[in-house]
Parts: C-alpha cells; structure tokens; sequence
C-alpha cells in the first residue's frame, strides 16, 4: 500500500490563463490509502506563493511530473545508442 496526500483540483483561471501549463492546487487535509500496483505515474507538489489573478495572494503547490518515469516507459534498455551498442 501507498499513502498519498490529496491535493485540490487546479484553479481554473490561472490553468487557462497559462494555456494549461501551470497546474496549481491547494493542500487538503485528506490522505488516501491506495494500492502500489494502481499507480501509474508519481508526480511533485512543490510550493509556492501565487498571486491570483483576482489579487489575492495565497499558498499554493504546482506540479512537477517526474520525467524519468516516461523514458521507462518506452521499454528501451538503458545504455544503447543508435548504433546498437551498450
């Protein structure tokens, strides 16, 4: 089993106003308990302070995706160029 803590949905305005690269949500104070084997992905929730584009300042956590875990995706070994040698 895994713990995960559950953040907010991403604040719409500040999704759209940044064409959808800027995903920022805030904490819950809720934790799920899931099984290992239903994870498809692990991702960061790094703070930061954000200023909405209604003025109000708050605390905020944006999303960072792990970029390694897409390269195991691909089932390429590690360690072979293109001309075939590891």
């Amino acid at each position: 089993v895994a713990v995960i803590q559950m953040y907010s949905a991403p604040d719409k305005s500040l999704l759209y106003l940044s064409l959808q690269t800027v995903v920022s949500c805030t904490c819950l104070e809720s934790i799920a308990v899931v099984n290992v084997k239903q994870i498809i992905s692990v991702i960061a929730m790094l703070p930061h302070k954000l200023t909405l584009p209604s003025g109000v300042t708050k605390n905020h956590f944006f999303m960072l995706e792990n970029p390694s875990l897409d390269i195991s995706n691909l089932r390429v070994p590690y360690g072979v160029g293109d001309d075939g040698v590891e």
